[in-house]
């Protein structure tokens, strides 16, 4: 299976593509072009909206440039992504008027190889076509196959990435970020609520209970907090195991009371749970034009944390 945060619908041009090089793409695309004296090569991929060029070798008609869309529809693509391991060797003259996209028009001849997915699913697929002679019509596409090896490779590397980014930003346990994680990935998402005016804060949320109490129970605890936290929160907002008992959230709110009534409304359902243990919290509010920076606003949270754990003893 692939790793979650790997969307194989989504155009690798728009998605987090961690370590792959997509110039040594384009590389073996100009590669591929002198060796079989071709007009144009590409890699395509297969995504929700339909057929999209990732790279491509230098194309003077600019028909197959990258970020260029096919529509889903297209029988001939279809065909290219879908073929055997092997490949297609197609001679587009037989082919009938209107049966290929425009900008096959003036295509004599085409190479193809699949590409895969390490899930075995289709990818996409690596094509050369050439314009003005048949003589690729007698090469092999098994030339090709290093470059789809070289391909498939890369995108099971980038998969390995996304389970290796994955372990080392989340909890095993709640499957949330962890401290690691937040403070990676919460500075931007901070700096783009401020750009729209966005007010925010932070707030800490503590488990309390006995240090007897059995790591079976204290898990549970985790996982019940971790979930009203998940459902209480917006899109926009983030949330976070930061250490063995506290959590950490960065929300974005209208107004400093609204911080109020989200820890009332958590620690309200928490108490509902017959777990034995208790909720503790603290927040800061923080205004658009604050130019604090994410480090000395969890200080300030937690600091806060901390004062009311002393008032309690």
């Amino acid at each position: 299976m692939l790793p979650d945060t790997v969307k194989p619908g989504k155009s690798l041009l728009e998605a987090d593509s961690y370590g792959l090089n997509l110039v040594r793409w384009m590389q073996q695309c100009e590669l591929m072009k002198h060796y079989y004296q071709a007009d144009r090569v590409f890699v395509l991929q297969k995504t929700d909206t339909g057929f999209e060029i990732i790279v491509s070798a230098a194309d003077a008609h600019m028909r197959f440039v990258p970020g260029k869309h096919f529509d889903d529809d297209s029988a001939l693509l279809q065909q290219m992504i879908s073929s055997d391991t092997e490949g297609l060797n197609l001679d587009l003259t037989q082919t009938e008027v209107g049966a290929l996209p425009k900008e096959f028009n003036d295509a004599l001849c085409l190479l193809s190889r699949p590409v895969a997915w390490p899930d075995g699913s289709e990818f996409g697929c690596l094509c050369v076509v050439n314009a003005h002679a048949n003589e690729i019509q007698h090469v092999s596409p098994m030339m090709l196959e290093p470059f789809q090896i070289l391909l498939q490779q890369d995108l099971a590397l980038l998969c390995q990435n996304h389970r290796i980014e994955a372990l080392s930003m989340r909890d095993p346990t709640t499957g949330m970020l962890n401290q690691y994680g937040f403070i990676m990935m919460a500075p931007r998402q901070l700096n783009l609520g401020r750009r729209f005016g966005a007010h925010c804060g932070i707030i800490f949320f503590e488990l309390c209970y006995e240090e007897s109490l059995d790591a079976d129970t204290k898990q549970k605890g985790h996982r019940e907090l971790s979930r009203l936290l998940v459902s209480t929160l917006r899109a926009a907002d983030m949330a976070a195991l930061y250490d063995d008992n506290k959590f950490v959230l960065l929300v974005f709110v209208d107004l400093e009371r609204d911080l109020k009534h989200i820890v009332h409304r958590v620690q309200k359902q928490f108490a509902l749970s017959p777990l034995p243990m208790t909720l503790d919290a603290s927040s800061q509010f923080f205004a658009p034009d604050s130019t604090a920076k994410l480090a000395p606003m969890l200080d300030e949270a937690l600091a806060g944390l901390n004062s009311v754990k002393t008032a309690q003893q």
